[in-house]
């Protein structure tokens, strides 16, 4: 079965709103075991004022998600990053979402 990377940086200083949003994302997260081999969020760019920022203590620094999924098509993976939270509460910069298949 096909394996797909999946590249979604957050719009720039949406952190909070990732956050209220985030025990939503990590429940349907959740029922994805037979078709996620690896997820994450990620860290802002080094060098960036996102990456700099003093935050609460406890509180992630997170400025985007990635995820290896395995599906039969593109159009299924398009079709799981549209159910998410963080893309129907625009957390993802849809712009810059990059989906590319794996070799092997």
């Amino acid at each position: 079965m096909p394996r797909f990377l999946v590249y979604a940086p957050d719009h720039p200083d949406i952190l909070d709103k990732r956050m209220a949003v985030r025990p939503e994302h990590l429940e349907r997260a959740a029922k994805d075991t037979d078709i996620v081999l690896y997820s994450g969020p990620l860290l802002p760019r080094p060098g960036t004022k996102a990456r700099e920022a003093k935050l609460a203590e406890g509180q992630m620094n997170i400025a985007g998600s990635f995820m290896v999924y395995k599906m039969d098509t593109l159009d299924q993976v398009w079709d799981r990053l549209k159910e998410d939270v963080y893309w129907r509460a625009d957390i993802w910069d849809k712009e810059k979402i990059i989906v590319d298949e794996l070799i092997g």
